[in-house]
């Protein structure tokens, strides 16, 4: 097994070497980049600042080589528009389309951008948005579509920049939650995480710091000073992490200290490995380690090795050491790109930011339109009354979730041309999926004092159980992760918005929600087969009453470890129930699942399905389950990869740069 270890770790840093050689070699490829800033790029300002006569240069910059010509397609007539469409108005659709519309009129180019969306203008923004529920005599209560907790808030902000614009111009603020975490054990212990270390004046979050630590000292011996010394491990990942293997831009003043830590007391954090061996080498207590490791679940990995799969099982469903930089960006102290933050307004405030943007840059948006094929001349969508249209496009970026899309929109996947006309659900199921959500949207008509913004209540009595509570991410089945079993261990996540935003409920009220990880949907080929509306009801009878409200009422004994919270049931007056059909009726998911595609060494980074079609040229993905990753910041990173794509095959069909 040592003998097995090792050479996974030698196999391992061959990958890391490639992967630094990969992107060492594009750095001399053409692209257009957005927001550059380096020293490299001043020949190219000062020919965009000879050509163009606009701010464009400050934003919008080649790199080196670009300028030259290449063989390519004729360029388009100048009185015929080159037209771009974006399939769906997610975050992802959103900054693509407005850094294209942005750069397009900077040029002044003969360009229209065409968001196509199937949702109505309410849900713009995909999962990343808000929606209210009226309760009588109480008043509004906003509740969550999806993600819930805001991260590398200077992504968000450069979309923004890119275009020449401010976040604030468009009502976006945020406001930063300290602390970042609670954490609730099944004995009912609490422990609180992630506190900045500019806490100038403010005691009470000082002594609650300092009674975190004493807590951690209390689980294990200099608790507290390993906890340090992990966080500076996982900076170091983050550090290097982020510019390199998500960013795709090579920065090598970072590799010194990540290879140092790495490398360190005969590789005892590794990135590599299973995240539970580094953990188990620094750690003693089982509460230690599960405080360190329960973001994998964002990721749709677990923390454990599992002994019987290549490499401990970090190929497909467990997390290498390197996601230990997922915590370096929730809760180190000092980091400038950690912390966790709340968009003031919901999410919703995030996804009508983005769409002022796009509007402001020039972007058209068609809502309540469901795409049903997308080709190499254009696409193809529904109306709400059922007539079919279509829209000849010179470009395609999909925000589509991708296994769904390429399964289900490709011309090519289509048998029989008259399904392009009917809207479908189906997916690719050759991937390793996240694992689902069951989503629970509670108003409550009292306030919930004992949580914090974000909680996270965890199973740690014994390792057993704790690696037991992760079973719905290794298996994937429903049989083996049993809610009917009043023994089986599931952790779960709590948001109570109105703890850092008053505007989520009304005065001495609460919003919350709870996410419990399932199973994910399973593919049937009969309904695959079937008209959209008829494969979606299907679907929901995966997930039965029963079943889901067997998880309900286990949550809320969970709840009921906080004192103030033992009769919380009598106090919800609204609740509204998400599973993973639901989340493919709303948003076309892939197996139902939020979280997309898992990030496993087989789907991570060089190995996750790119932003290129592989069937059609001019088709881009941009999203979730394609590079570099889930959650809102890795795709708004994605996007912006996207779009310096999009331009790069844009530019040879442009008309010439007016001057």
């Amino acid at each position: 097994m040592e003998y097995q270890m090792l050479n996974f770790q030698c196999v391992s840093a061959n990958l890391v070497l490639s992967f630094v050689i990969f992107l060492l070699r594009n750095r001399t490829t053409d692209s257009f980049t957005f927001g550059g800033r380096s020293i490299a790029n001043i020949e190219k300002n000062r020919y965009l600042s000879q050509h163009v006569n606009t701010p464009y240069s400050k934003t919008l910059q080649y790199s080196k080589g670009s300028i030259q010509k290449e063989s390519s397609p004729e360029k388009l007539d100048s009185d015929k528009p080159v037209v771009v469409v974006v399939v769906g108005a997610g975050v992802g659709g959103l900054a693509c389309a407005s850094r294209i519309a942005y750069s397009c009129k900077m040029l002044q180019s003969n360009t229209k951008v065409i968001v196509i969306e199937k949702n109505s203008k309410e849900m713009i923004g995909g999962r990343c948005g808000s929606f209210y529920r009226n309760v009588e005599g109480l008043g509004k209560f906003r509740h969550e579509r999806g993600p819930s907790l805001l991260l590398l808030k200077d992504v968000y902000l450069d979309v923004f920049s890119d275009c020449d614009k401010r976040a604030s111009d468009f009502g976006l603020e945020f406001k930063q939650c300290s602390p970042a975490y609670q954490v609730v054990f099944e004995d009912g212990d609490t422990i609180q995480l992630g506190f900045p270390r500019d806490l100038k004046g403010d005691i009470t979050l000082q002594e609650t710091e300092q009674r975190s630590r004493e807590k951690m000292n209390s689980y294990e011996k200099n608790g507290a000073a390993k906890w340090d010394e992990y966080m500076r491990s996982t900076e170091a990942f983050l550090n290097c992490g982020l510019p390199n293997f998500i960013e795709e831009k090579l920065d090598l003043a970072s590799f010194p200290s990540f290879l140092i830590e790495a490398m360190k007391d005969g590789m005892k954090s590794w990135p590599l490995k299973p995240h539970s061996d580094v953990l188990d080498s620094l750690f003693d207590s089982t509460k230690m380690k599960t405080l360190a490791s329960f973001q994998d679940l964002y990721v749709g990995l677990e923390p454990y090795a599992n002994i019987g799969e290549i490499g401990g099982g970090v190929i497909k469903k467990t997390a290498p050491a390197v996601f230990g930089l997922l915590a370096a960006i929730e809760l180190h102290p000092t980091n400038k790109k950690s912390g966790v933050f709340a968009p003031i307004g919901g999410f919703q405030a995030v996804s009508r930011a983005f769409e002022g943007l796009a509007v402001e840059c020039g972007v058209d948006i068609m809502y309540n339109k469901s795409v049903t094929s997308i080709s190499k001349d254009g696409v193809r969508y529904q109306n709400e009354d059922g007539i079919t249209d279509f829209i000849a496009a010179d470009l395609v970026l999909c925000n589509a979730d991708l296994p769904f899309a390429t399964e289900t929109l490709m011309d090519s996947c289509r048998s029989k041309p008259e399904t392009l006309q009917q809207p479908r659900y189906d997916w690719d199921d050759n991937y390793d999926f996240s694992s689902g959500v069951i989503a629970f949207h509670w108003s409550i008509n009292k306030r919930c004092d004992s949580l914090e913004t974000h909680n996270v209540f965890l199973i740690a009595a014994d390792r057993a159980k704790a690696e037991s509570s992760w079973s719905t991410i290794r298996h994937n089945d429903p049989s083996v992760s049993s809610f009917e079993d009043d023994g089986y261990p599931f952790n779960f996540y709590v948001h109570r918005a109105s703890k850092t935003d008053d505007s989520a409920a009304p005065d001495q009220c609460d919003s919350i929600m709870i996410l419990v990880p399932c199973c994910t949907l399973k593919r049937d080929k009969y309904l695959s087969k079937l008209q959209r509306e008829d494969s979606i009801s299907g679907y929901k009878k995966q997930f039965k009453k029963e079943y889901v409200s067997k998880i309900r009422t286990r949550v809320l004994n969970r709840l009921g470890v906080l004192d103030d919270l033992q009769d919380l049931k009598d106090h919800i007056v609204d609740e509204v129930i998400e599973t993973p059909a639901q989340y493919a009726d709303y948003y076309n998911l892939a197996a139902g699942t939020p979280f997309a595609l898992s990030h496993g060494f087989g789907q991570l980074s060089i190995t996750r399905p790119g932003h290129q079609s592989k069937v059609l040229d001019n088709v881009l993905y941009v999203g979730a389950s394609t590079k570099p990753g889930n959650g809102v910041p890795l795709v708004l990173i994605g996007a912006k990869q996207v779009a310096n794509r999009a331009m790069e095959k844009l530019k040879n069909r442009m008309p010439e740069f007016k001057s």
